[in-house]
């Protein structure tokens, strides 16, 4: 394996010859703002008894759509790109479909996310867009990332390389769930779990995308990345405010399933490559929030999680990501059925509610510092998983 040497922030360009920023966990950057009318969210969906899964296309200015499109199974994942999307099925399917978004229905890409020497299930758990040509699959199952062409017209042209992150687990396998693009790096989170048990700091990967090559962080001569100050990330983001990341992580379960009070919310310098937590999770004896869940930024300043029982009710909060002030539940949406958070291109905040008998998604105006909704319960038929936004025209050309 070849290692990039740690460089100062100040150099971090001289890495690429251009700047490119993508992320994940449905925060998306953008080079202006779009009118809402070319946008659509695009939301992964499931069965109240994982049953099935599908897909739904909102319009962000009606805030109308279509609903059970691509019908798929249940642990699913999706990703947008201008006038397409891409449908992760993951556990037990481990393919990747890409559609376009006026034929949602009919995939015109379907790829494999297995190797043919691969002995356990792939299980994609990401896709990060560098370009039309070029984008990162991160294989939760695997020790490797897979380099991929997302306008691959066949199956074979799919895949065009790897990375390998196997030394970050004794077993080969470092659970890597989230990731993001930005100035030239990749980022991506690892779990490192032991037979689904939390029992390892999280890590973080930092690769440059010119080369394809790991970067040595530096701060540890066993391992190149950064270690986290918290247990099983689930998620990653770029603070809008600085040149940081903001990591999530729920602190996971034990072997049998209780709850590891080890998450939090963590701030990574990307000057020093280290990281420090922002908000702890407590313990199991004193827990204020519960278990961490989804995070996005609106601003350097105001950001948003949800966190509360495993498999329960959640609540979701304001906080600022600068100072040391208590996170504020939000009125409306404390101890309630929340899943998957989202800030789409005009900086409003989308809120998965994973209702069995109603579910869909509620639309909070957040540019007051505040909260006001613009739509209480838009309708997806199914349970809202995750949310990504396609953008037409695609003003990043």
């Amino acid at each position: 394996m070849t290692l990039l040497k740690f460089t100062p922030r100040a150099a971090i360009g001289l890495l690429v010859t251009v700047l490119i920023s993508a992320c994940s966990s449905g925060d998306n950057q953008f080079r202006g703002t779009p009118d809402a009318s070319d946008v659509s969210a695009v939301v992964a969906t499931r069965a109240s008894d994982f049953s099935s899964g599908a897909v739904s296309l909102i319009n962000a200015e009606t805030l109308t759509g279509q609903n059970n499109l691509a019908p798929t199974t249940s642990d699913i994942r999706v990703r947008a790109a201008s006038e397409q999307f891409f449908v992760i099925e993951r556990f037990d399917s481990n393919t990747v479909k890409r559609f376009d978004l006026d034929m949602p229905n009919t995939p015109n890409l379907t790829a494999s996310t297995q190797d043919p020497d691969d002995t356990a299930q792939s299980n994609p758990a990401d896709l990060l867009m560098v370009s039309p040509t070029k984008g990162y699959l991160l294989r939760y199952g695997s020790g490797t990332v897979w380099i991929v062409n997302p306008s691959a017209t066949t199956e074979a042209g799919f895949k065009t390389g790897e990375i390998d992150l196997s030394h970050y687990d004794a077993d080969g396998v470092p659970e890597m769930i989230t990731g993001v693009i930005d100035r030239g790096l990749l980022f991506i989170a690892m779990q490192r779990l032991e037979n689904f048990a939390s029992v390892k700091s999280g890590y973080v990967a930092v690769i440059d995308i010119g080369s394809d090559e790991e970067v040595d962080t530096g701060n540890n001569p066993d391992l190149p990345g950064i270690e986290l100050p918290l247990q099983s990330p689930t998620g990653l983001i770029i603070d809008p405010a600085s040149l940081d990341l903001l990591a999530i992580g729920s602190g996971g379960f034990d072997g049998s399933f209780t709850p590891v009070f080890e998450g939090g919310i963590a701030r990574i310098d990307t000057g020093t490559f280290t990281a420090e937590l922002l908000l702890d999770d407590g313990s199991a004896e004193s827990a204020p929030f519960g278990q961490f869940g989804e995070l996005v930024a609106i601003s350097g300043t105001q950001a948003y999680f949800t966190a509360g029982e495993p498999f329960a009710a959640q609540t979701l909060y304001r906080f600022d990501p600068t100072t040391d002030a208590d996170p504020v539940a939000v009125d409306g949406f404390i101890d309630q059925e929340l899943g998957a958070l989202a800030v789409d291109p005009l900086n409003r905040l989308w809120v998965a509610r994973a209702d069995t008998e109603a579910p869909g998604i509620s639309l909070l105006d957040v540019s007051g510092g505040g909260e006001t909704v613009m739509g209480s319960r838009i309708n997806t038929s199914l349970i809202p998983i995750n949310i990504d936004f396609a953008v037409l025209p695609d003003i990043n050309d």
